[in-house]
């Protein structure tokens, strides 16, 4: 009579719960853009959505503004909800901001009013 231990060994396998894998990681790094002496870039970091104005000739802070927030859904996998900014372009008055969803943003420079192009203001989870 064959052994019933290699049919339970792989169904208990087969069973098991798997560790949790990321499926997507943040993109690379955006190239910061540079206009008028002032320097706009996306900080590393735990915020998504995020841009900062730098002096480039003093090298201080000017401001940070977050382009869109990001809700979280602690019963999902966090990799599906992330949304990172992938790309800024300067205008005349203004940022254009994009993101891994292919959204877009305008930021008025003056104002640091968002503007949606495409998208919506707030970032929710994605369903898989």
């Amino acid at each position: 009579m064959p052994s019933l231990l290699p049919s339970a060994l792989l169904t208990l396998a087969l069973v098991a719960p798997q560790p949790l894998r990321a499926k997507r990681t943040a993109p690379g790094p955006v190239p910061p853009v540079r206009r008028d002496g002032v320097e706009y870039t996306v900080p590393d970091g735990f915020m998504m959505g995020l841009v900062a104005a730098t002096d480039l000739r003093t090298g201080t802070l000017l401001w940070r503004r977050q382009i869109y927030p990001v809700r979280v859904d602690p019963r999902l996998e966090t990799d599906l909800q992330d949304c990172w900014i992938t790309s800024l372009r300067a205008e005349p008055g203004r940022l254009r901001v994009a993101n891994d969803r292919g959204w877009v943003y305008l930021l008025d420079l003056k104002s640091l009013r968002v503007r949606v192009v495409k998208g919506r203001l707030v970032v929710q989870a994605a369903t898989p």
